[in-house]
C-alpha cells in the first residue's frame, strides 16, 4: 500500500474511534493524517479532489467540536477546493454540495453572511436536481434546505 493509502486510511480510522469515543486526540491526529494525505496530492493528482475533501470534513468537525467557528473559513475552503475539482456529472459533486452548504450554513448559523445563505441554497437546489429522491444525499439535502 501506498503512503497516501496509507495516511488516508489511519485518519479515517482515527476519525472512526473519535466519533466513538470522543477523544480530541484522536480527531487532531486525524487532522494530520489527512493534512499528509493532501500534502502528497499536486493540483493535477486525481486523487487530489478526495484528500480535500476529506481534510475539508475533518476540520469541519474538528469547528464543531472545539466551537471554533471563527475557523470555518478553513473547511469552506478546502470544500470549495474540492468542488471546483469536481465537475458537473462527477458522481461525488452532489455530496460535496451538501457537504461545503451545511459548512455555509454553519458559518451562516455564527456570523450572519447573508451570501453564505444564498450559495448554500443554491448548493442544495442542484443536489435536489441531479440526485434520486429516496437517496440519503437527497434527504440530507432537503433538511439541509429546512434550516
Amino acid at each position: 500500500m501506498d503512503t497516501l493509502a496509507l495516511k488516508t486510511d489511519a485518519g479515517h480510522g482515527l476519525l472512526a474511534r473519535y466519533r466513538r469515543m470522543h477523544n480530541s486526540g484522536d480527531l487532531d491526529q486525524s487532522i494530520k493524517h489527512f493534512e499528509h494525505a493532501s500534502d502528497l496530492c499536486p493540483m493535477d493528482h486525481p486523487c487530489r479532489p478526495a484528500a480535500l475533501f476529506n481534510l475539508a470534513n475533518v476540520k469541519f468537525i474538528s469547528c464543531q467540536a472545539e466551537g471554533r467557528h471563527l475557523d470555518l473559513d478553513i473547511p469552506i475552503s478546502l470544500f470549495q477546493g474540492a468542488l471546483d475539482l469536481r465537475p458537473i456529472g462527477h458522481p461525488d459533486r452532489p455530496v460535496t454540495q451538501l457537504h461545503l452548504a451545511i459548512a455555509l450554513l454553519s458559518r451562516f448559523a455564527k456570523r450572519g453572511f447573508q451570501t453564505d445563505v444564498h450559495a448554500a441554497k443554491e448548493l442544495l437546489n442542484e443536489v435536489l436536481d441531479v440526485c434520486h429522491t429516496n437517496s440519503h444525499i437527497h434527504k440530507a439535502a432537503l433538511l439541509a434546505r429546512q434550516t
